[in-house]
């Protein structure tokens, strides 16, 4: 009995200290959840950043902000009950104090100042940041992607040679070359060792090997432009040899018409930029990056692959780190730039190249980062961090902060549409695997051609010797 009633008394004591622990707690929750701050007027450091904050000068010197974060302030200032004022960075005082730093350190470095108390662009939270500045809970989330130019179409006045790759191409020669050899050294030594000098067909070529190339480059090229000509020999290993490039020429000649007309009438793009390894691969477009960001961060320290590659490309240009959206913008309307940001910039951006320009000229790639997290910078140990945390909190799960973000974008649902897969099929050069069996067929044709050659050498010769030791014997 005493050991089940020292149980019962632990119980009892265990549940007293939960309830005084929540009781306790109560008072601080309710406050910091229904916090009403007696009108109070609260200073924003604020920058352009699309579509979360669209700053545009206007005629009088003063500044307007359409973006949704300034939904997200006015909704705030209704429920917690304070006044709300903007400095748009960087202006003539910050950059007297502060130098020529980027948007985001600059940010950073006036709330950390406490000459703002905090700012209207929401930052991602490293844990460097957190240890001069508070963060309130996150308020939009999503992955960085870059914008890039879309691919244009490449040079069509080389159209010709796209429907075989360039192995092909050289391979051609190559065999083009092997064959005007070996039919002007067969017709060589026919002329030399068979036939009598005097027969028209060597009169013809004059009996001369560069007589015999001339005449056979001209039989090759005819061949491949479909026209044909006459062959003047009737030897075996001769008809052999012309025989198999005969077949050849075939294959190629309806392998390149009946692809050449597609290529030429069809638009061939360039390869699309979705990676960083398709940037790398590009010849026209080169990344610039913002100071200051993740993005930064993540090619400078890169020690491999694509993004090593990148980081050293930025590293020898450096005037490709930019202090602002604002001459990223600049430098994006060019098509020459690629820039990596969040997805909500890209696409902000692009829709709203298409409501300046009529034409879809950018798009966003695919994701490169997991994703991000983007807080309202406080001062650092600030009494207002907990209220202004559960007040985010609270407009987080009305939903509002998504649809506000869309709503401030530009309208441009051509440049977003799904690419549909074709249904039928895409032009693509012919490459070597799909020609090996002709040119198996050209090589086991010329060795042929050069065995029975030689047969019919061998044959000669032995009937020349038995007959000069027949015509000895005799003497």
């Amino acid at each position: 009995m005493p050991f089940r009633h020292a149980m019962i008394l632990l119980i009892v004591l265990g549940i007293s200290c939960s309830l005084a622990a929540v009781c306790s707690s109560l008072p601080a929750s309710r406050y910091e959840k229904s916090a009403n701050l007696n009108g109070i007027p609260l200073k924003f450091a604020a920058t352009h950043f699309p579509p979360h904050n669209i700053l545009t000068l206007m005629p009088n010197g003063n500044y307007t902000d359409i973006g949704s974060t300034p939904l997200y302030f006015a909704w705030l200032a209704e429920k917690l009950n304070f006044t709300i004022s903007y400095d748009y960075l960087p202006n003539e005082i910050t950059k007297s104090q502060y130098g020529n730093l980027g948007d985001i350190a600059l940010v950073l470095k006036v709330v950390q100042d406490k000459k703002f108390d905090r700012s209207s662009r929401f930052i991602i939270a490293s844990s460097e940041r957190m240890k001069t500045t508070d963060f309130a809970i996150f308020m939009w989330a999503e992955s960085l992607a870059m914008v890039v130019p879309l691919p244009g179409e490449e040079h069509r006045i080389f159209a010709f040679v796209h429907p075989f790759q360039s192995t092909v191409w050289l391979l051609i020669f190559i065999a083009g070359f092997i064959m005007v050899v070996l039919m002007a050294l067969f017709s060589e030594i026919y002329c030399n060792f068979f036939l009598s000098p005097e027969t028209s067909v060597c009169i013809a070529r004059k009996c001369t090997i560069n007589g015999w190339f001339t005449y056979y480059l001209m039989y090759i090229i005819n061949t491949m432009t479909n026209q044909g000509n006459a062959i003047p020999l009737r030897r075996l290993s001769f008809r052999i040899l012309v025989g198999v490039w005969i077949l050849v020429a075939t294959v190629l000649v309806n392998s390149y018409s009946g692809t050449v007309i597609s290529y030429l009438t069809i638009p061939n793009m360039k390869p699309p930029i979705n990676t960083f390894e398709d940037l790398v691969a590009s010849e026209d477009v080169e990344l610039i990056i913002l100071a200051d960001t993740m993005t930064k961060k993540q090619i400078l320290e890169a020690t491999r692959g694509a993004q090593k590659i990148l980081g050293d490309d930025i590293r020898a240009h450096p005037d490709r780190i930019l202090n602002s959206i604002e001459e990223a913008t600049v430098r994006l309307k060019t098509e020459r730039y690629a820039f990596g940001n969040s997805q909500s910039f890209s696409n902000s951006f692009i829709a709203s190249q298409f409501q300046e320009n009529g034409k879809c000229r950018f798009k966003t790639s695919d994701p490169y980062s997991m994703t991000m997290f983007y807080s309202m910078p406080l001062q650092k140990n600030s009494k207002y961090t907990p209220i202004f945390k559960y007040a985010l909190m609270e407009l987080w799960e009305t939903g509002l902060p998504e649809y506000w973000v869309k709503n401030s974008m530009p309208r441009a649902p051509k440049c977003f549409e799904k690419t549909k897969l074709r249904r039928t099929a895409i032009p693509k050069p012919i490459g070597l695997d799909d020609l090996a069996g002709a040119f198996f067929i050209l090589g086991v044709g010329v060795g042929l051609a050069t065995f029975f050659f030689l047969v019919e050498n061998m044959i000669r010769f032995i009937s020349l010797a038995k007959s000069t030791a027949t015509q000895n014997n005799r003497i």
